[in-house]
């Protein structure tokens, strides 16, 4: 009899077991970005993914993007305490919680070639520790960013300038002489509109999802940086839902991540709208356009070295090409 009996509660914990591990999970999701705007597509294109694929085992219920739902200052920080289940967001907008996260910037390789010489496993190892993040993938690579102006320059030189910035250029701003400012999205129509700064940074593509064309004059160039959109899942969520449903989600990123380096494409559509819409570029003179590039690149490296000694100079060595 008791033999029986054991066998029947070893049955019935099997079965809820069975029941728990068949229960669709809900991951509640927000991006540092408008939805529907350049910079929230590919995640959205991921959530989509994972719920096609997920379907009866994972859910991820999109809240929205920022700043309706929060200040995209916030969102990795917010995923950090749990607050939110996963994130779509550029590494500009969490070195409030991870400062060496403003080498993301400076990678000189795309998401493929970054998990096969190590520079992915490093990083997410970062974003473990210092976000209590998992590093899912990218959800938009080669992310190159100019400086749009209201006032023309002919050479490498902001000086006298008041510039929009996030962390990701604020050092290249200010090692070029401009005043910097830092705001979020929402407000650069205003402060361009009202002349309380000269300029801004911003991704070569995505203007236009924000009316900017209205207040800008000018386009920068060359582009500098290569950053990425990043989709983070809060570490304690990863790892509670088990190897089937990570499965689930890794192979939704792969699909997305596929596509990730269209971006190079959309950036060459955009400069050619910006100018139908009467946004200048201003072509700096070679050696004028090499200053503002090097400056680029030593500022930010300097800045995360500075800040992050050993992490930096880690990651300067898997990010940057030999």
């Amino acid at each position: 009899m008791l033999r029986i009996r054991a066998l029947a509660l070893a049955g019935l914990a099997a079965a809820l077991a069975g029941a728990a591990a068949a229960q669709e999970i809900t991951i509640k999701a927000v991006s540092s970005f408008a939805e529907g705007t350049k910079d929230s597509l590919g995640f959205e294109a991921l959530i989509a993914e994972i719920n096609k694929r997920g379907a009866g085992k994972i859910k991820i219920q999109y809240l929205g993007g920022a700043p309706k739902v929060m200040n995209p200052f916030e969102v990795v920080k917010n995923l950090k305490d749990g607050v939110v289940d996963m994130a779509n967001a550029n590494s500009a907008f969490f070195t409030n919680v991870m400062p060496e996260a403003d080498a993301f910037k400076l990678a000189e390789f795309g998401i493929a070639d970054l998990r096969k010489n190590g520079a992915w496993d490093y990083m997410n190892k970062l974003l473990n520790e210092k976000a209590n993040a998992y590093f899912l993938g990218n959800t938009l690579d080669f992310i190159s960013f100019n400086i749009y102006l209201n006032k023309p320059i002919e050479k490498a030189d902001l000086k006298g300038l008041k510039i929009r910035v996030t962390p990701i250029y604020r050092a290249m701003v200010e090692a070029l002489g401009g005043t910097a400012i830092n705001s979020p999205p929402a407000e650069v129509y205003t402060l361009m509109e009202r002349g309380t700064v000269d300029g801004y940074g911003w991704p070569t593509s995505g203007i236009f999802d924000y009316s900017w064309e209205k207040v800008t004059k000018y386009r920068v160039e060359p582009s500098f940086y290569s950053a990425a959109l990043h989709a983070l899942v809060n570490l304690a969520v990863w790892n509670k839902l088990g190897a089937e449903r990570q499965k689930i989600m890794q192979e939704a990123m792969a699909v997305v991540e596929a596509r990730a380096g269209e971006r190079l494409k959309l950036d060459d559509a955009e400069r050619k709208r910006q100018e139908a819409a009467g946004i200048k570029a201003i072509q700096l003179p070679p050696a004028e356009a090499k200053k503002w590039s090097d400056t680029a690149k030593e500022a930010g490296w300097a800045a995360v070295i500075k800040t992050s000694p050993e992490t930096g100079a880690r990651l300067k060595e898997l990010l940057t090409k030999k």
